[in-house]
């Protein structure tokens, strides 16, 4: 379609300009070519000038070339395997592969070339990919339709086909998601759904952290299916040795929670082997045993609560405090005479309005100071704030006697020492007011602010929880009493788990020693079977700069003493490591290297945990499958009758090519074309005029 930029009826002008143009030019033949072919010649040249003239006139116009082309995208058969263990209970894997390759080729064939199948294995992660190997020990078919809706979302997908046992164990219910994607999914079913003998474990409740010495409960749920008159021996070993056994005496739908108490007698990650005995006709032997591992410290935390005078404040801070069974706490009144015995054996000290007025427990805290022992100091109205400026100079308060604030408390983003959640942030701005005393507060050196204070509506540059940094010893600092109203309130809102983080994390912070050395490797201590292990190197001059000039390696040894040798890579600044898969167990490390003329180690520990999730059921679920079917009108087919499946596709009358059409406009000064029409117009006219020898 011809347009232009100005009223086409120029074109007439353009004509006219041209015709007379050439006419001048060659009205009484001034080439002055002679003989038969004069005229013919002539009229030639004529006719390449008027050309020549009409294109560059007609150019000026801004003439436009509208161009429509159509594209056909085919519809989009996203053909999903699942490659997880369970599908194996009931299928041989070297025939179900070669089936399942065998329908794929089929489908492809029969839906021809108008349609586009793309195949995908679905296990923890989803792959594109057609290489199955049944291996995978999570299935995750929720992230399937994510991943088909991300990758696919404004495309011609026609449909999704998902052959699998209906089994997952990753994420949540995929009903939602293969929802969002707004085309069929036809399912095929794997797997049986008739209960066959089994025996199982299907879950270990214990304590993932334990004292050394102390006992701890194990909780066994155990399942049995059709395993009538049958009995097993549930077994527990701990580190290789049998610390427990039960006869079970099972039945068809079984099921039992066994209660053991297990003692912890050596520090260290104690490795717990849960089993059943099979039964005769057991489908699957896999979900039999249930690795469990637990990490046994050699101590608790202690902290003493060091008070002026009995307060509310002070049962709340010690019913936080024991939230967590690493902390013991020892409450005392000054006022009362109540002193500890032997300051050495405390992790943390909380000074509850320590020092007072007159100077009460002033002595304790300088001699606190001097053993370099953490101090949590909380004001109050009977705080000494010219003493605690001698005991502390961390805070300077300018404050009368008896004068007091209602504030609340403003948490500041940039605070880096813990975190708290955007849930839990949203309730600290809940909280009732604390009593702090009046004044102006003053942080003298560098220290880490988590609230500061809102004195009705205005909020004040002043601290309410603060931690200094800098001296030998960690110090923090909670400018206001009433801890126990917020105790109170929170009850209502979170259960007082905000309150028991606060303090939580408060006092793991404060308690946690300095590491000084100059070489460290950060890493997980627990990871799962199928996840690579990775960590993480340091190296430090003796100026504590970052630095990564020399070689960091590990040497990576398990259970069995066999060893493994690994060289970190350097990043910037620093170094990583992927060991890798590793296989299920204990497993230690030493990571060496060379500080300046030292050479430095560090040792460690980590366990690897098996995965059994895959077999914890062992009947396909084909209700699930046929949901979602139903639900986005597609439909469920078994592997024995996917025969139908391409011809189901073929007659769904949404899933056809989809022809798009797309509309352009073009300049003709930006065609090629009409240039090199030019020049061909004036080239050919200027060589027959320099050939006659008229140029």
């Amino acid at each position: 379609m011809l347009l232009t930029e100005y009223p086409l009826w120029l074109g007439l002008i353009c004509l006219a300009l041209a015709a007379g143009g050439s006419w001048f030019l060659y009205r009484n033949n001034p080439v002055g070519i002679e003989g038969r072919w004069a005229r013919p010649v002539q009229w030639l040249l004529h006719a390449f000038r008027f050309l020549s003239l009409f294109i560059i006139s007609f150019l000026l116009l801004g003439p436009l070339l509208k161009l429509i082309s159509t594209e056909t995208q085919k519809p989009v058969i996203v053909f999903a395997i699942d490659n997880s263990q369970s599908v194996l209970i009931a299928h041989d894997s070297v025939e179900l592969k070669k089936q399942l390759d065998a329908e794929l080729a089929d489908l492809k064939n029969e839906l021809g070339d108008e349609y586009e199948v793309l195949p995908y294995t679905v296990g923890k992660e989803i792959k594109a990919s057609s290489e199955i190997s049944f291996r995978e020990k999570e299935s995750n078919l929720n992230k399937l339709f994510k991943t088909v809706k991300n990758s696919y979302d404004g495309t011609n997908l026609g449909a999704v086909v998902l052959v699998s046992d209906g089994l997952y164990n990753n994420s949540e219910n995929p009903l939602q998601a293969a929802q969002d994607i707004k085309a069929p999914v036809f399912t095929v079913a794997l797997g049986d759904t008739v209960q066959r003998k089994d025996v199982l474990i299907k879950n270990a409740r214990t304590n993932q952290l334990v004292f050394e010495g102390n006992s701890f409960p194990l909780q066994v749920d155990v399942a049995a299916f059709a395993a009538a008159a049958q009995s097993s021996n549930l077994t527990v070993t701990q580190n290789g040795k049998v610390v427990f056994t039960q006869v079970l005496s099972l039945s068809n739908n079984y099921f039992n929670t066994v209660n053991a108490t297990l003692q912890s007698n050596q520090s260290g990650t104690q490795h717990i082997v849960i089993e059943v005995s099979k039964i005769n006709g057991e489908v699957s032997l896999a979900n039999n045993r249930l690795d469990v591992f637990v990490n046994v410290i050699s101590g608790r935390q202690k902290i003493a609560l060091l008070a002026l005078a009995p307060h509310p404040d002070l049962g709340a801070y010690e019913k936080a405090l024991q939230q967590n069974q690493n902390y013991v706490v020892e409450s005392f009144i000054i006022s009362q005479q109540q002193v500890p015995a032997n300051l050495d054996q405390y992790n943390l000290v909380i000074l509850h309005q320590l020092p007072g007025w007159n100077g009460e427990g002033m002595n304790l805290v300088k001699q606190l100071k001097q053993k370099n022992i953490p101090l949590l100091f909380v004001l109050g109205s009977q705080s000494g704030m010219n003493y605690l400026l001698q005991a502390d100079a961390a805070l300077q308060v300018g404050a009368g006697r008896g004068s007091m604030n209602e504030v609340l408390p403003v948490y500041q983003d940039n605070f880096s020492l813990f975190t708290f959640t955007e849930e839990e942030q949203e309730h600290i701005k809940k909280l009732p007011p604390l009593i702090a005393p009046f004044g102006n507060y003053r942080i003298n050196g560098e220290a880490e602010v988590l609230f500061k204070q809102q004195i009705g509506y205005v909020k004040t540059e002043y601290p309410l929880i603060f931690f200094a940094k800098g001296s030998n010893s960690r110090s923090g600092f909670i400018c206001g009493e009433g801890f126990w109203k917020w105790r109170m309130y929170d009850m209502a809102i979170s259960g007082q788990q905000t309150t028991n983080n606060i303090i939580g994390s408060t006092v793991q912070y404060l308690t946690s020693k300095k590491d000084q050395s100059r070489f460290r490797i950060n890493g997980k201590k627990q990871f799962d079977e199928n996840e690579a292990a990775t960590f993480e190197a340091e190296v430090y001059n003796e100026s504590y700069q970052l630095v990564n000039t020399g070689e960091v390696s590990m040497v990576i040894t398990n259970s069995s003493g066999k060893s493994f040798n690994y060289t970190f890579s350097k990043t910037a600044g620093s170094y990583s490591l992927d060991a890798g898969v590793l296989l299920p167990g204990n497993y230690s490390y030493v990571g060496s290297t060379n500080t300046g003329t030292t050479r430095q180690q560090v040792k460690g520990q980590f366990i690897v945990k098996p995965t059994q999730v895959e077999f914890a059921q062992t009947t396909a679920n084909h209700q699930l499958l046929n949901e979602l079917s139903a639900q986005s009108n597609g439909k469920l087919f078994y592997l024995n009758n996917m025969k139908g499946l391409a011809a189901e596709i073929k007659a769904n009358q949404n899933i056809k090519p989809v022809i798009y059409q797309q509309q352009d406009v073009k300049s003709w000064i930006e065609l090629k074309a009409i240039f090199f029409i030019l020049l061909a117009l004036l080239g050919i006219e200027w060589f027959i005029r320099k050939w006659n020898g008229s140029v």
